[in-house]
């Protein structure tokens, strides 16, 4: 079955009590959220995830394409011996020729021996189940790129065997530009004054871009807005930001616009930061011409061949699946096996990753990785709106649930062996984790991430209900992990200001993000 559901429905499955759902209505002040909410400004600016996932919270399915083509009809061979990767990507471009379509994998053993890249709207890669669709790998990306005379040498952190890729966009001014922001507007408001309005409409959806400026103060640029900390012997200054001092759309927030006025348009969601003049905050149009939508991965697994993984950052490229420049789309039902990278999502908003799974058939780990399997399990960088849940990540990476430069996204209702929740500094702003099994919990907060690059994680990210072996409290990561954290649940060490630390033998409700999303609907049921 094809993921024609919404998040909603996805995240529901287990549903949360009525108690949990009460506590949620009354408001998250009864854990002294409310206190975290501010950023400086003087509006109300909540803590909001039920926008993440391909629906943006709404409750409508995705689109299911009713052109539909078999591999094999393009000449593959599932027969685990022959490449079949030039017939699955000439399917994918009879579809995108058609607007859109599905691409089945039938039960049994692909060889794919080369990348295969979706690049257009409405296209879904389907197998037939991650226990019945092999797609089988015996190299790696490097591997193959030295049989063409070629090496780039960035196999650590980008690039997929398969792939949903659209062109780079910058908020410059190309084509998806429409204005920029002409008027300040704090974290809370959804009010924009803009320059032009005459490219706008009621329901249309826009991506508001800022960069942080190349020179000046830290405190007041937008890095410095968004690591804030009220203890100043924890704060992240000159020193803490030097490397991403002037880093590029640093912000790329996605919503809907519910209201066009003569200089003004109004979003449907709050803004998570405050807009400045001089962090150039620009408005784009999301266009599905322009960015690949409601594309989805789903039904099979990839087991590249084993081998012992290379050193930290000198990975040859046993890489699974890379989201890059897209939205409202999907990775389900799927399973790496002896990977680097299992699931990466790159510069896109609106993103879901459910019921994953990362795992080796015996140890890849090297002298040198400490027992690490490989680099990234599930990595989340310069996005916005991503929703992971519903994963097991059977073995340790790197980075397990890693996260830079990006905001607002979720990882919820997932387990592993001993997850690292690796907020990878870059200014990861108010991320969620909820609901989650650690495993042996001995590596909870490790983090990686270059020096000069902020502390772990920016302002407002929440740990709720996170849990380990034997019920064992969790130690807190201390205070220069970053400000205006939030902990709920068990856990246990120094409270630092700024922090919210509630301990309860049982937290409720369970997923923050479920509760949310109740919240959500019965607010818009009521309208």
């Amino acid at each position: 079955m094809i993921f024609a559901v919404s998040i909603e429905e996805f995240a529901m499955r287990k549903h949360c009590s009525i108690c949990a759902l009460l506590v949620t209505l009354l408001g998250l002040a009864q854990v002294n959220l409310s206190a975290a909410m501010d950023l400086r400004s003087p509006g109300v600016m909540s803590l909001d995830w039920s926008y993440a996932g391909r629906g943006a919270g709404s409750d409508d399915s995705a689109y299911i394409p009713s052109k539909r083509v078999d591999i094999r009809d393009f000449g593959a061979r599932i027969n685990g011996v022959t490449d079949d990767s030039r017939a699955i990507q000439d399917a994918i471009d009879n579809c995108e020729f058609s607007g859109g379509g599905v691409v089945e994998l039938p039960p049994g053993t692909i060889l794919l021996e080369d990348q295969i890249t979706i690049r257009s709207s409405n296209i879904i890669l389907l197998g037939a189940g991650k226990n019945e669709t092999i797609i089988k790998i015996p190299h790696s990306l490097k591997y193959y790129d030295l049989q063409a005379g070629t090496d780039d040498d960035t196999y650590s952190r980008s690039k997929g065997f398969i792939q949903i890729k659209g062109r780079r966009i910058r908020s410059g001014r190309g084509s998806t530009y429409a204005t920029d922001v002409v008027s300040n507007a704090k974290a809370g408001y959804r009010a924009l004054q803009v320059r032009d309005t005459s490219k706008f409409y009621i329901g249309q959806w826009v991506r508001l871009y800022m960069s942080d400026p190349k020179s000046g103060p830290v405190k007041s640029s937008l890095l410095g807005n968004m690591y804030y900390n009220p203890n100043r012997r924890h704060d992240c200054g000159e020193d803490c930001l030097w490397r991403l001092q002037g880093h590029k759309d640093m912000v790329r927030f996605m919503s809907k616009i519910s209201e066009v006025r003569y200089n003004e348009i109004v979003l449907e969601r709050e803004l998570p930061v405050d807009v400045r003049t001089n962090w150039k905050p620009r408005i784009h149009i999301v266009d599905k011409h322009d960015v690949p939508q409601n594309c989805g991965v789903q039904g099979f697994t990839v087991d590249f061949r084993w081998i012992r993984s290379k050193e930290h950052l000198n990975e040859a490229g046993h890489n699974a699946i890379v989201l890059e420049e897209t939205a409202f789309s999907w990775v389900r039902d799927v399973a790496v096996v002896n990977a680097d990278l299992n699931f990466v999502i790159r510069y896109s908003n609106f993103v879901s990753v459910t019921e994953v799974e990362a795992r080796v058939t015996k140890d890849r780990s090297n002298k040198k990785s400490k027992g690490k399997q490989g680099h990234i399990a599930i990595g989340i960088h310069d996005s916005c709106d991503i929703y992971v849940s519903e994963f097991d990540v059977q073995d340790t990476w790197w980075h397990d649930l890693s996260v830079r430069a990006s905001m607002l996204s979720v990882f919820r209702n997932g387990k592993g062996a001993n997850i690292n929740m690796d907020l990878h500094k870059s200014a990861p702003y108010m991320m969620l984790y909820t609901d989650i099994y650690l495993g042996k919990g001995t590596r909870a907060f490790t983090t990686g991430g270059k020096s000069g690059t902020g502390m772990p994680s920016a302002g407002y990210t929440t740990f709720w209900n996170i849990r380990k072996e034997g019920g064992e409290p969790i130690e807190l990561p201390g205070c220069s992990y970053g400000p205006y954290l939030n902990f709920v649940g068990n856990f246990e060490g120094k409270r630092c200001q700024g922090h919210t630390l509630r301990k309860d033998e049982e937290t409720y409700p369970k997923d923050l993000f479920v509760a949310q999303i109740k919240k959500r609907r019965k607010r818009l049921a009521l309208k």
